[in-house]
């Protein structure tokens, strides 16, 4: 084994969870694509660090794409039943899993390349890097449907070229700066059954609550949480 390649392999794993791991604000909502290709969603962990909630996505499947949206109790919720562009979005995004996988199999494979000559490592850092290339070319031809903007792409791609284990964050990363596109319950009426509905709704009850509870019962503010929570039950019904 090369020397020092436990240290390499534990800063491999470092930087991925470094940079898959979402802090979220307490109206984040993340869509996310669960095994059986139906869609779910998660709130982020009921502490808070620095202020925000913790979200780890599924850190085995690099493919599996999710949607970072917000509420506002400040904008009536919309009822929208068919969100414009999300289609083309997830088919965008779905373009680019394959070499974002061959990227995560190469990683893989990386325990059994330490054990081996330099050459080798060599050979296998010219494919991981070709790899690498090939997932951001493919991100950019899709950035029409993702809608992708340039200074994020270009974030997206020096990211994924200057520390290889973020590119295996290519396909989270384009659902990340989507909340200006699409509407919340819009896009949770095209991607989630009516159960997952509820559980969303019930989900930002318990948030509007906290809030309301730091605010005074005859305050304006919290007339407008309370008029706000019977909005998105009811759109989200």
């Amino acid at each position: 084994m090369l020397p020092h390649a436990w240290w390499l392999l534990a800063g491999v794993v470092g930087m991925y969870l470094y940079d898959a791991v979402l802090l979220i604000y307490h109206n984040d909502v993340v869509f996310f694509e669960r095994r059986d290709g139906d869609w779910s969603f998660s709130v982020g962990s009921d502490f808070e660090l620095a202020g925000r909630h913790v979200y780890i996505p599924p850190l085995l499947a690099p493919g599996r794409p999710m949607l970072r949206l917000r509420w506002s109790s400040r904008l009536a919720p919309l009822d929208i039943a068919s969100p414009h562009g999300l289609r083309a979005w997830r088919s965008g995004v779905g373009a680019t899993v394959l070499p974002v996988m061959l990227v995560a199999l190469l990683f893989a494979a990386m325990p059994a390349v330490l054990f081996t000559s330099v050459w080798v490592l060599l050979g296998w850092m010219v494919a991981l890097y070709v790899a690498i290339v090939l997932a951001v070319l493919r991100t950019w031809r899709m950035r029409k449907l993702t809608g992708l903007g340039g200074r994020t792409f270009a974030s997206l791609a020096s990211d994924a070229l200057l520390c290889a284990p973020y590119a295996l964050n290519i396909v989270r990363k384009q659902g990340l700066h989507a909340a200006e596109r699409f509407d919340l319950v819009a896009a949770a009426h095209a991607l989630l059954d009516s159960d997952e509905r509820a559980r969303l709704a019930a989900a930002i009850h318990a948030r509007l609550h906290r809030q309301m509870d730091l605010e005074d019962p005859g305050s304006e503010r919290h007339s407008q949480l309370q008029t706000y929570l019977l909005q998105i039950e009811g759109a989200l019904a």
